[in-house]
């Protein structure tokens, strides 16, 4: 059920994505890497939401460039073409909502920068929004686009928490949209098997946040117990 696909943009340029689960499946997450690119547990993530009846699929921003380096990781992502980029998630949601599948966007540090970025380019094709430990959006009038809720997850030992997340909920209050906020007493990266900042704890709880937040809002059934291993 899981398969690496191409797919191209507006303007015919191919990229890649790795797609799971059921085509046939009513309700779809398009999940965004962090800035070390695609990594196996970007996969995962996208395997533990095809098992409980999602369509996922990862999208590569960085055109296959992996790294563990994080002097590399934030060269790479000062240097992404970010209209290409949003081209990329444009057609990536484009895929998902075939058929009028309910779509959600899912990332953590850049990668949820990128998740609220998909989330606003196709507005009336994304249903809900998961964004977790990244820059926020706190333009007012940009998130009145939006056309469902936000569950925005936070890593408490962040330098600047609880500040971030004052501010977009303040910004989120004021465009009249809805926000379901969860923080949790770890370090930016917490997410991440591979990263000395893993919090497994952490993480198991922020996974049942997010199967709950899908299931309520995309209507699929979910195990709050099913989570990246």
């Amino acid at each position: 059920m899981s398969r690496k696909i191409t797919l191209k943009t507006s303007q015919d340029e191919p990229f890649h994505a790795y797609l799971s689960g059921d085509e046939a499946a009513a309700s779809a997450v398009m999940i965004l890497h962090e800035w070390w690119g695609v990594m196996p547990h970007n996969r995962l993530w996208a395997d533990r939401l095809a098992d409980i009846g999602h369509l996922a699929l990862v999208v590569d921003l960085y055109d296959g460039r992996t790294t563990d380096d994080p002097e590399l990781a934030a060269e790479m992502m000062r240097n992404i073409d970010q209209q290409r980029a949003d081209r990329k998630l444009m057609a990536a949601v484009d895929f998902l909502h075939t058929h009028g599948r309910r779509v959600a966007t899912f990332g953590c540090s850049f990668g949820g920068k990128e998740s609220m970025r998909a989330s606003l380019l196709q507005a009336d094709k994304v249903s809900a929004t998961i964004v977790a430990y990244c820059r926020m959006e706190t333009d007012e009038e940009r998130l009145k686009e939006l056309s469902g809720p936000v569950l925005a997850i936070y890593a408490q030992q962040e330098r600047n928490w609880p500040e971030k997340q004052e501010a977009f909920e303040t910004a989120m209050r004021m465009a009249g949209k809805e926000t379901e906020s969860v923080g949790f007493d770890a370090a930016h990266g917490f997410t991440n098997p591979t990263s000395p900042r893993y919090d497994e704890a952490a993480d198991k709880a922020s996974w049942a946040c997010i199967v709950d937040f899908l299931q309520r809002h995309l209507g699929e059934p979910g195990n709050p117990d099913t989570m990246p291993g």
